[in-house]
């Protein structure tokens, strides 16, 4: 059992495939600092090597991603581990958490590294803006499980939970990660922004795990639970979708007054209607907008996102043990 269940003991397995992904996640043990900034801190300082738009943009996909891995990881340590209490599902998770620091890490490097104000970063969320209402709509599924009264004993709490497992793996790590991946990740193509550009590469293979594994996790979830999820809960998701495609098309706006590095908003516009449908077929649910192709075709060396189950065959950023990475 997934939900409630006494028994504390890891082995034998009652979920093999939840102890594939542990052993998966465990591959990429990386530090940030291992990652050398010299050259994105010249490019940062130099008045001719970016534009203002290109550094405003960079500003604010760092505002966005400064707290968004501690939201996770909260929701995953207050929410998710408490309810579901099978030991190898448990082990991911813990693995997990560990990793959204890691990444929280990351950002913090990068803004130090470039001498940004950190006060301006770091609080963007809890201002007016995108940042701000893409951040409030995902707090408030984790405030929902958190509440004092709450409990997976009942079907009301077994759908509430099933929402919280959709909003976080299919609608913020699946969804909103993704189209900021995309535009950080466009500066290495043009040999800008490398440091930082690395070690969001090894951030991405990280959330293409956790989504994968989130992926697996709502459809045990679901056949276990099949009366939590009845047509109300599958209409909850495909509007909690909607919203995110609504907010992502809004901080994309917001990220790209003009067109930057051959980016528009209308790929944009395009690409994240793109992963919303690939989110919802992988659960079972009819896609919302019809779109087969993505305008980034070249992420899909880094992110794989329609196989990926083949993503450890990319030759960028290979997952391997940290001794044996060359970061040269």
């Amino acid at each position: 059992m997934l939900l409630n269940a006494t028994q504390t003991q890891l082995m034998p397995f009652e979920y093999p495939w939840a102890w594939d992904e542990f052993k998966n996640l465990c591959k990429n043990h990386w530090l940030p600092q291992e990652i050398s900034m010299a050259s994105d801190i010249q490019q940062w300082k130099s008045n001719t090597t970016l534009t203002a738009d290109e550094k405003h943009l960079i500003k604010k996909i760092l505002s966005f991603f400064a707290n968004t891995d501690v939201l996770v990881g909260d929701n995953i340590v207050m929410a998710i581990y408490r309810h579901l209490t099978n030991p190898e599902v448990r082990q991911y998770l813990c693995g997990q958490a560990f990793q959204e620091s890691i990444h929280s890490w990351s950002y913090a490097h990068i803004v130090e590294s470039l001498s940004m104000d950190q006060k301006e970063v770091f609080s963007e969320f809890k201002r007016f803006g995108t940042i701000k209402d893409k951040h409030d709509f995902q707090a408030a599924f984790l405030n929902g499980v958190m509440h004092p009264n709450f409990s997976t004993e009942s079907l009301q709490g077994k759908k509430t939970f099933l929402e919280n497992l959709c909003a976080y793996y299919i609608g913020m790590e699946g969804m909103q990660f993704y189209s900021a991946f995309v535009l950080l990740l466009n500066f290495k193509r043009r040999n800008l922004m490398v440091g930082a550009a690395e070690q969001l590469e090894y951030i991405v293979r990280d959330e293409s795990l956790h989504c994968r594994f989130g992926t697996k996790l709502i459809n045990q979830y679901i056949a276990e639970y099949p009366e939590a999820w009845i047509a109300e809960v599958k209409e909850a998701v495909r509007n909690n979708v909607s919203r995110v495609v609504e907010l992502e098309d809004a901080f994309v706006a917001d990220c790209l007054p003009r067109d930057v590095l051959g980016m528009s908003k209308e790929q944009f516009s395009r690409y994240i209607r793109y992963i919303a449908d690939r989110r919802l077929e992988s659960i079972g649910l009819e896609p919302l907008f019809g779109i087969e192709d993505t305008p980034f075709p070249w992420m899909n060396e880094i992110m794989d996102l329609p196989k990926e189950k083949n993503f450890f065959e990319s030759r960028v950023t290979e997952y391997q043990a940290s001794v044996s990475l060359d970061w040269n």
